[in-house]
């Protein structure tokens, strides 16, 4: 449902609000830089198949469910 909600404009919003990590909710999400294989490869996969400025669709990792906003 959170998916379906959010946008570029919002994504940081929701993310405070919605998020199950602690560290990145507070920050709206933002992880910051990281190198590659830093991620499990759900992620890293389909955080590498957006271009800059899109939102993913739901992935699942072992951590849970993500949107991710590139």
């Amino acid at each position: 449902a959170i998916r379906a909600r959010v946008t570029t404009v919002n994504f940081a919003q929701l993310a405070q609000q919605n998020s199950g990590d602690p560290g990145s909710a507070a920050q709206g999400g933002l992880l910051g830089a990281f190198p590659r294989g830093a991620m499990v490869p759900q992620f890293e996969q389909a955080l590498l198949q957006l271009q800059p400025g899109q939102i993913s669709g739901l992935v699942e990792t072992p951590f849970g469910f993500h949107v991710i906003y590139r």
